[in-house]
């Protein structure tokens, strides 16, 4: 048989394919068209963003192509509404959120967590992803995390709960991307329970509030602790036994001047 011939036997099934993915993405754009004109039907406050409507059209038919859960993105829409959020400000934040679940959705398919359109992503974990990426974590670092819990048992979870306290602990800690990523990852090989997790960002603090540096905290205390297969109370002895690198800011005390007398210089220097 010919190559031309083979061809032809080979075309129907991939014309189907085709085919069926338009009709689908067809369906979902009728789905968001649909929900978008029930909103501006049913919900009185809505009349508020009649002048945005075609704005907002364009943002759902984009979302239905791009297989963007229907609910998340209707609920940031509903959140805005009832905030009373100005119609323009409502147009920008759906739009950046689109943009941040389109980056959540690359993530989950590096890491083999994606899916298609019959057999979607869970939308949990999508909008658990937008939340640490809207919060600044590098999507490098979310995308490695997540590949590295993938082969884990109970790793997405884990992987989650990482994304989690490198957020917290970057919240009170100016930490590099590179230490975070370490971290991340140390905390997936560490036997640690991911409940665990969280409590970094006060290991932190601690170190700091007895004087430590932050490179002490974040290189001795939390990554050599992690690298030697160590948990959270090992880090809790290290700060206690770590010598103080930084001297702890002095408290303001009373004047040591004699009443009628400006207090001495080194009151004075405190």
């Amino acid at each position: 048989m010919g190559t031309f011939a083979m061809s032809r036997l080979a075309s129907p099934p991939a014309a189907i394919l085709v085919l069926s993915s338009v009709i689908l993405v067809a369906a979902a754009t009728a789905s968001w068209s649909d929900l978008l004109a029930n909103w501006y039907a049913t919900d009185p406050r809505a009349a508020a963003y009649a002048g945005a409507r075609a704005d907002l059209a364009q943002i759902f038919t984009e979302a239905a192509q791009r297989h963007v859960p229907e609910r998340l993105l209707a609920n940031r829409l509903t959140e805005g509404e009832a905030k009373g959020v100005p119609a323009e400000r409502l147009v920008g934040v759906l739009r950046s959120e689109l943009r941040c679940l389109e980056r959540a959705q690359l993530i989950m398919d590096k890491a083999g967590l994606g899916g298609s359109f019959l057999s979607p992503r869970g939308d949990g974990t999508l909008k658990e992803i937008g939340i640490y990426l809207r919060a600044g974590l590098p999507d490098q670092l979310v995308s490695e995390l997540l590949s590295e819990g993938a082969g884990r048992q109970g790793g997405k979870e884990s992987a989650l709960a990482a994304c989690a306290a490198i957020m917290d602990l970057r919240a009170v800690a100016p930490l590099e991307d590179a230490d975070s990523l370490q971290i991340g990852k140390l905390l997936l090989a560490s036997g640690m329970q991911p409940s665990g997790y969280a409590s970094l960002a006060l290991v932190y603090g601690l170190g700091r509030s007895r004087g430590l540096s932050h490179e002490a905290v974040v290189r001795d205390v939390i990554i050599n602790t992690l690298s030697a297969g160590g948990g959270l109370a090992s880090m809790n002895q290290k700060i206690e036994s770590t010598p103080i690198s930084e001297p702890l800011p002095s408290s303001p005390g009373p004047a040591t001047g004699h009443p009628g007398h400006p207090p001495d210089k080194r009151s004075r220097q405190r």
